[in-house]
Parts: structure tokens; sequence; C-alpha cells
């Protein structure tokens, strides 16, 4: 029997690409500044943020090359959903959510749901400011 792939799929990384994006909401995010999101959006307590989504794995900050593929296929999904939307500008094409996402989101009930949508704001509020420069020193090592 196959077995159903529940976490690390394109619907988890879509969900908290949209969660984000809600937070940020009118704003929008290039693919880079989004992809480092989801990763600081799961490992919040790495960035003195709220408890981590995701447990604190050894080598963790080697999974932002592996997230690539699966945060891109998961803004394609959410995007056939309409819950996002891109715009070509100058500097590269940027994403925002839709205004299907708030109603949306407010259907997750589940712990993890408010965990994912507490951390999205806290992202929004507390490291979205930072220049796209300040974000790559976050992920040297």
């Amino acid at each position: 029997m196959d077995k159903v792939k529940i976490f690390n799929t394109d619907v988890e990384a879509g969900l908290r690409s949209i969660s984000l994006l809600n937070a940020i909401y009118p704003e929008s995010m290039g693919f880079e500044d989004l992809l480092k999101f989801d990763y600081i959006l799961i490992y919040s307590g790495d960035f003195e943020g709220p408890d981590s989504l995701h447990p604190q794995l050894p080598n963790r900050k080697g999974e932002l090359a592996v997230r690539r593929s699966l945060v891109r296929e998961g803004i394609a999904l959410m995007k056939k959903f309409g819950m996002i939307q891109s715009k070509c500008r100058k500097g590269g094409i940027f994403y925002s959510a839709t205004e299907e996402v708030e109603p949306f989101l407010k259907l997750m009930k589940s712990e993890y749901s408010a965990k994912l949508k507490d951390n999205s704001i806290w992202c929004a509020n507390n490291i979205a400011f930072l220049k796209k420069a300040n974000l790559n020193v976050l992920f040297k090592d």
C-alpha cells in the first residue's frame, strides 16, 4: 500500500507561503526572500522568536537548498487555487496573497495551524524589515 506523505509536501509549503504572504498583505515578496522566510517561519526559535514549528534538527541550515523546489512547488499549487498572485516587476517576480487567503486561513483551526499563523505574524512584524543583504548574513555558516 502506498503511504500518504503529509510532511514536506507542496501542500505544506504552500500553506506556509500563503500564511506568510497574508501576514505581510498587501505587500509582496520575491522568491528568494520567501524561501528564506519559509525557513525562518519553521525555525523561528533559532531567531529569538516564538517556539519553532518543527523540531530542532542538527544541520538544519542545509535544508534551505532542499526546500527550494518544495517552496516553488507550493507557490505553484497555491497559484492554481487562486491564493497567490505573481507580478513581474523591476527586480524579478514578486508574490502576494490574494483576498481569498484570509477567509481560508480562518478555517484552519488545528494547533499547528494556529502556531503557523502566529509565527507568520511574528515574521512579518520582526523580520520582514530586514534588507536582503541582512537575510543573507543570517544564512551564512
